[in-house]
């Protein structure tokens, strides 16, 4: 079973950032999860609530967050980790993925199978429509909150790569669809080894963690 690095490594240094990407990777991660916003000037930054720095990010210019502290651009971690460790970029918003899009096929992506590099994963579903429609290689995930079925609609028109549940509502049946489906499968967030261990067994491709080191050597 594979170890998702948990918007880096949060519970070993400040989470999106690239001191926990790079904890992370050092950690064992196998793949870096990370959230991603646009600010008010369109620029795609690491960030999980629709707020940073007391601030709503979707209404503040990136040069005036910065003012306010430690503020890491898509194109940082882009610029050092895409091609080395897979990549995971959950997008959090509504609206605005083809910012990202844009971003990732004008500078980073110069091949078809320079996607396999990076998933993109979202709740929403009109995000991963917006992707699909732009490109027919990039990988997307279908984030599950509550019900564990619902990749079961959308799989064969979104062409899905991946689907995650959180760990109180994953289970058996929806496990054994995806995987006749050929779907990745991920569950989040998983700090106990033991949980990660039982979920290993019931054939879960990886698990989501803050703390890498401590899921991958119990594993």
């Amino acid at each position: 079973m594979l170890v998702i690095g948990h918007r880096g490594a949060a519970g070993l240094a400040p989470e999106n950032t690239l001191e926990s990407l790079r904890a992370g990777k050092d950690a064992g991660a196998d793949i870096l999860e990370f959230d991603v916003r646009i600010t008010a000037d369109g620029i795609p930054i690491l960030c999980h609530d629709p707020t940073l720095h007391g601030r709503v990010v979707r209404k503040t210019t990136y040069s005036e967050l910065k003012k306010l502290g430690n503020v890491t651009k898509l194109t940082s971690v882009l610029d050092e980790f895409l091609g080395d460790i897979l990549l995971n970029l959950e997008y959090k918003p509504f609206d605005g993925i083809e910012i990202v899009y844009a971003l990732l096929n004008k500078k980073y992506i110069t091949s078809p199978n320079q996607w396999d590099t990076i998933i993109i994963s979202s709740f929403h579903i009109r995000v991963l429509w917006k992707l699909r429609s732009l490109s027919k290689h990039v990988n997307l995930a279908l984030l599950h909150s509550v019900n564990p079925f619902a990749f079961v609609t959308y799989n064969r028109k979104l062409k899905l790569a991946a689907v995650g549940w959180h760990r109180l509502h994953v289970n058996k049946l929806a496990i054994e669809i995806a995987k006749k489906s050929k779907l990745f499968t991920y569950v989040y967030t998983v700090n106990r080894p033991q949980a990660a261990k039982l979920l290993a067994q019931r054939d879960i491709d990886a698990v989501v963690t803050d703390y890498p080191k401590t899921i991958s050597t119990s594993l």
